[in-house]
């Protein structure tokens, strides 16, 4: 990675997705602050690119998973507060 390329860490996600573009609004908690969030940094692609992306993702996740023989493990409060299915989502 070039040294002038900010290198950020994140916690926490919101998207936003209308006809030409999604929005991906990365934000931090800090320890000890609550429900308190601060922006990190937006990123906005195209649909497709988004879609490619998350498609690439879930396939190097499962690489991962399958290469270590475990799952990466979330607790169940994650799943349902997130509003996903362990079955039908992953």
């Amino acid at each position: 990675m070039a040294s002038d390329v900010p290198d950020v860490y994140s916690d926490g996600v919101q998207f936003g997705i209308n006809a030409f573009t999604v929005t991906m609004a990365f934000t931090v908690s800090p320890p000890g602050k609550g429900t308190e969030v601060i922006p990190v940094v937006n990123v906005r692609t195209s649909l497709e690119h988004a879609k490619a992306m998350a498609i690439i993702l879930r396939k190097q996740l499962k690489n991962y998973e399958d290469g270590n023989g475990a799952p990466i493990v979330l607790h169940p409060a994650v799943w349902k507060s997130l509003g996903l299915s362990k079955h039908d989502d992953w």
